[in-house]
């Protein structure tokens, strides 16, 4: 079970890394400045950031829950495993947009 810990946090390394890169690259690029300027709120820029994370986090938690479903974790519940995946990304782009 240690290892299934390890396999969870890894796995969200890279989308973690990634979205913090950009959103970090458009501040230093002042585009959301630019946006503003244009007339665009915050809300929708927000939830635009929010709409690529859940994409990636469904796929990234759908790749994980075949490969575990199908591997180690046959006894379990798949809709329960897959909605622990999905809800720990999701709690990572709040962890993310906090930061």
């Amino acid at each position: 079970m240690f290892t299934l810990n390890w396999f969870v946090m890894i796995m969200f390394l890279p989308i973690v890394y990634r979205t913090s890169y950009r959103i970090v690259k458009e501040k230093e690029l002042r585009i959301k400045e630019s946006m503003a300027i244009m007339g665009m709120k915050n809300t929708p820029y927000w939830l635009s950031w929010l709409a690529y994370f859940t994409v990636i986090n469904t796929i990234i938690s759908t790749i994980a829950w075949t490969v575990l479903s199908f591997g180690i974790m046959r006894n379990t519940s798949s809709i329960i495993t897959w909605l622990t995946f999905w809800l720990y990304g999701m709690a990572i782009f709040g962890y993310i947009m906090l930061l």
